[in-house]
């Protein structure tokens, strides 16, 4: 039988941590930290964001090692979060960017999930998967992040509606992660 190959992630999330083991675990040894100081630079890319921390964080533990970040780019708001998603969230919140949108027409939105991944050849891959959408006229739902306010194309629900469950089948966060586990079973590593 083979040894799985392990991967930490870098998460304090706890549903985040359970939504990567009953994607990943069945493949991967997958493995936590949370106790890793990581700059987070200031940038509308999620992709860039993600780069920068999961370079970092193979620096600080020398072993294989993913990073997740996600973010939210409206169209009418020039792309607005983007992954300035925690900083949005711990200021205006949710119910901000409702109030931002309020007379606003065009209310399409991608929500983006990035990982990144990093291992001894020091060069981070990123794999990006984006839900195409709008934005609701207010949160609805219980939910973290932007899922109040996030109704996937040919939905009329909000994430948070719909619920998490439902949303791991085929969300940007969890292709991403399919692609990293593709990417990662045909390198053999």
């Amino acid at each position: 039988m083979t040894e799985k190959m392990t991967i930490t992630f870098v998460t304090k999330n706890k549903e985040k941590k359970s939504d990567i083991k009953k994607m990943l675990g069945d493949k991967f040894d997958i493995q936590f930290t949370s106790d890793l100081d990581l700059t987070e630079i200031q940038s509308l890319s999620v992709a860039e964001v993600v780069a920068f921390k999961v370079k970092q964080a193979y620096e600080k533990v020398g072993t294989p090692i993913a990073v997740s970040d996600s973010g939210l780019e409206i169209e009418s708001l020039k792309n607005f979060p983007g992954a300035l998603v925690k900083f949005v969230n711990e200021t205006i919140g949710q119910e901000g960017i409702t109030k931002l949108l309020k007379n606003v027409e065009n209310r399409n939105a991608h929500f983006i999930a990035a990982i990144g991944y990093c291992d001894h050849e020091k060069n981070p891959i990123i794999f990006v998967e984006r839900d195409k959408g709008t934005i609701s006229m207010e949160p609805r739902g219980d939910g973290w992040h932007f899922d109040r306010i996030f109704i996937p194309k040919g939905e009329k629900r909000t994430w948070a509606e719909i619920g998490r469950e439902r949303k791991n089948i085929d969300s940007a966060f969890r292709r991403a992660l399919e692609k990293m586990s593709h990417w990662l079973v045909e390198k053999g590593t």
